[in-house]
């Protein structure tokens, strides 16, 4: 437990400076290209799997081709989101000051809902809180591997877990149409 409440640590500065000055980490960010390359590539490596911060490249070429990597950083670099990504942070912690957008994170979900948990995922949400909020959730997969970035990491994975859920979603609403 020790271990990843220090890992947790060290991985979220980005966290507390993305939510406290998004303008002063972004406006750096757009003015280098080589800069905000090296921003999300770190996160490309430390969150698709931690033990990949150790290798001499940070092990991208594991699951990710350099052509990926790039379209990644140039469609924040070509576009200018780069800010407006970041202040998404911001606004979350921002949003518990509000007690009507608190209020709104206690609403149940109804809709047909699932989950996918992968392990080297920073945070990891119990199933049985899962199933408190989301009241229709059809599917908690555990995957035996991925990351944050699991649609590109482990497209298998992720996309069969998609077809399951979609395949269960169907059988939920035949039902409720027979009802």
């Amino acid at each position: 437990l020790w271990d990843r409440f220090l890992w947790i640590l060290s991985e979220t500065g980005y966290l507390h400076m993305q939510a406290t000055r998004p303008h002063t980490i972004g406006h750096g960010l757009v003015d280098s290209p080589v800069g905000m390359a090296a921003h999300i590539l770190e996160k490309y490596s430390t969150w698709t799997n931690p033990t990949f911060a150790h290798l001499p490249d940070g092990g991208l070429g594991k699951h990710f081709t350099k052509d990926e990597l790039l379209t990644t950083v140039m469609i924040y670099w070509v576009s200018g989101t780069v800010v407006s990504s970041i202040r998404l942070y911001r606004e979350t912690i921002s949003a518990r000051k509000f007690p009507i957008i608190s209020a709104a994170h206690s609403i149940p979900i109804e809709v047909p809902s699932a989950v996918a948990d992968f392990p080297h995922e920073m945070y990891h949400t119990p199933e049985p809180w899962c199933r408190d909020r989301l009241r229709n959730m059809l599917q908690y997969t555990t995957m035996p591997r991925g990351g944050h970035f699991a649609a590109l990491e482990v497209p298998d994975l992720f996309a069969q877990d998609i077809r399951d859920f979609a395949r269960k979603a169907e059988t939920f609403h035949s039902k409720a149409k027979e009802q």
